[in-house]
């Protein structure tokens, strides 16, 4: 396998969303200055619901347990197992290699001291070994461990596959990505690794989907329908803004630490009298939207034009945030990953099928420049099944 220049990679992935997994399997063929890829198929596959609350709880620090961790840390390789085993037989093809994200309960990538040292911590759980045993394919899986040790953020890391796989010779490209957390990489028209931008935005779609079970008992607003029905409410959009994780300059990153609970507690505090649930959604939505063309304009170069904006994940297909982004980004042409190749709801687990293979090939896969590392680093664990 790691002779091969034409691999069949699987690509697995289940967000700070925690609504399931998603699986690709790809082919990869290492190229002079980058790689070919054809996207053979996709399977998806939701979560338990018990599945899904002990992750959430778990991802708390004052709820947590270790007995729990310890047995969702192995529950987890079983349903990768199964999504992989699908997805395979779908594409009637021999899996050469798994690439795992695993799910992250929680990152703490800045250098605080503890224990007597000095260091940054991720913790992702769903067991590559136990994968590869389940499966009898060799896994890569731990992805963030290795660029935190270098002294970086853990985060984002999708940039170099971003950048891999959409580099463009004549058009610039912001790639954008709405899950829990929203994040973009910036590519100028034929970019080189080091042109590379990228950093969190801020807030995905876990505040607005939080929301919209708690005030209408749905798990997700299905195309911003519920958003369309309000109004943005001027004051509560006004403290919303003012997060400071907006104004930390990059290399950065987030996730449910600052936009999960304590978030969402705050912002019922603003909440005005006379504020609709439909007016909560939509300035929530807008917020989300506006954070990301803040973060453009603010921490890359307000006077930087992008020809296409590319959108994925499920914020994809919430078209009040692709409408919004729309009347902000007025120059630029906004589309969804689909038109490139990839439907929305494959691109983070296509990314880590990429940097996989990456590894395999002893090649680094973060990019200082967008995590903080001190230098570059082959990402993940590998683990054999035999």
């Amino acid at each position: 396998m790691i002779k091969k220049k034409t691999r069949i990679v699987a690509g697995i992935m289940s967000g700070t969303s925690v609504d399931g997994i998603d699986c690709v399997i790809m082919q990869i063929r290492r190229k002079e200055n980058g790689i070919a890829w054809k996207l053979l198929t996709h399977v998806q596959k939701k979560f338990p619901t018990d599945v899904a609350d002990a992750v959430l709880r778990n991802s708390d620090p004052s709820a947590s347990r270790v007995d729990e961790i310890n047995d969702i840390n192995q529950a987890l390789s079983y349903y990768y197992a199964e999504t992989i085993k699908r997805a395979a037989s779908k594409a009637a093809k021999k899996i050469d290699l798994i690439g795992c994200h695993g799910q992250t309960i929680y990152h703490r990538p800045q250098k605080e001291r503890r224990y007597g040292k000095r260091f940054g911590a991720t913790l992702q759980i769903g067991d590559p070994s136990t994968l590869a045993i389940l499966t009898g394919i060799p896994v890569v899986g731990n992805f963030r461990a290795a660029d935190v040790a270098a002294g970086g953020e853990g985060a984002p890391l999708v940039p170099y596959a971003d950048y891999l796989l959409f580099n463009n010779r004549k058009k610039s490209r912001l790639l954008l990505n709405i899950g829990g957390i929203a994040n973009f990489t910036y590519l100028q028209q034929n970019a080189k690794p080091a042109d590379v931008i990228a950093f969190d935005t801020g807030p995905g779609n876990m505040g607005i989907d939080a929301l919209v079970k708690e005030y209408f008992d749905k798990q997700y607003d299905r195309n911003g329908a519920i958003a369309r029905k309000g109004r943005v409410h001027e004051s509560l959009f006004m403290k919303l803004i003012q997060h400071p994780y907006l104004q930390r300059k990059p290399p950065k990153s987030t996730g449910r630490e600052e936009f999960g609970k304590t978030f969402l507690k705050k912002l019922k505090q603003y909440i005005p009298s006379g504020c609709s649930k439909e007016d909560i959604i939509t300035t929530v939505t807008e917020f989300t939207a506006w954070s990301i063309f803040y973060s453009f304009s603010e921490h890359i170069t307000k006077k930087i034009n992008v020809d296409e904006i590319i959108v994925s994940g499920g914020g994809a297909k919430n078209k009040f945030i692709l409408e919004a982004l729309e009347d902000y980004f007025v120059a630029s042409t906004v589309m969804t990953s689909k038109e490139v190749g990839l439907p929305p709801e494959t691109k983070e687990a296509a990314s880590f099928a990429v940097l996989a293979n990456e590894t395999i090939d002893r090649k680094p896969g973060n990019l200082p420049s967008v995590t903080g590392a001190s230098h570059r680093v082959p990402l993940g664990t590998i683990a054999i099944p035999n």
